[in-house]
């Protein structure tokens, strides 16, 4: 009988902190909804300081309302991202050794870091080198109108894509503290690595122009060159978790 109430008050706390969650994600989204002008701008900067001939066009009705209220609920799930993370960790941290603990929490941190240091480098970097490309192409012998919701669509992807891109060397750390992984092992693998991700740079860049496609694989591949130092420095010959 105390197993089964321990489970139902696991479950009760589950609940309690989820609606908590729900509730944040709501504020946040309302929140960016009331600056939906605002967030549209900052969505469009990449073609907009580099004043290319491109034309945003609704080809429906509700384009630009249901793409308003995507934006806005991805900008609250961001805006609620610490809230709904501190909830997760409150809930599975009780569970946890104090050693599980130093090392979920640093990854949680390097985590966060990364994914907007992966996010800033391709809406800086990455997008106007490659937007410039699609919007000049034929030296504007076809005229540019790109539908909003597309448009939108395609800037989240590349920014989700960079900044998970950008949790190599975090993977590497945590995987290298709990000893699934060695620097050895990565360093071998060097060559295919390379060819995987020039392969992949080819697949996910805005266009096939060398520039965007170079943009993506030489970061990855100095990446993964200091994922194999952190992997060596965060390795330890036997990991101790428990406290």
């Amino acid at each position: 009988m105390q197993d089964a109430s321990t489970f139902w008050e696991h479950v009760q706390e589950l609940r309690g902190r989820l609606i908590k969650s729900l509730i944040a994600i709501v504020l946040g989204a309302g929140l960016a909804y009331s600056q939906w002008e605002k967030l549209w701008a900052v969505l469009a900067y990449p073609i907009t300081s580099k004043k290319l001939p491109v034309a945003f066009i609704a080809t429906s009705p509700m384009e630009t309302v249901v793409t308003s209220f995507k934006l806005s609920m991805l900008a609250g799930l961001l805006l609620a991202f610490p809230w709904v993370t501190w909830q997760v960790w409150r809930f599975v941290a009780p569970g946890l050794y104090a050693g599980e603990k130093k090392i979920f929490f640093g990854t949680f941190i390097g985590f966060v870091m990364m994914f907007g240091l992966g996010s800033a480098f391709c809406y800086f970097f990455v997008l106007p080198a490659g937007l410039t490309f699609l919007a000049t192409y034929m030296s504007g012998a076809v005229t540019q109108s790109w539908k909003q919701s597309d448009f939108a669509a395609f800037i989240i992807r590349f920014l989700l894509a960079f900044g998970i891109i950008f949790e190599l060397p975090v993977a590497a750390f945590t995987l290298s503290r709990l000893g699934l992984i060695t620097p050895k092992g990565m360093w071998s693998s060097f060559r295919i690595a390379i060819v995987i991700i020039f392969i992949a740079a080819a697949l996910l860049t805005p266009g096939p122009d060398p520039v965007s496609q170079l943009l993506m694989a030489v970061p990855l591949c100095l990446l993964y060159l200091a994922s194999i130092g952190i992997c060596k420095l965060a390795a330890k010959p036997n990991v101790e978790l428990a406290a």
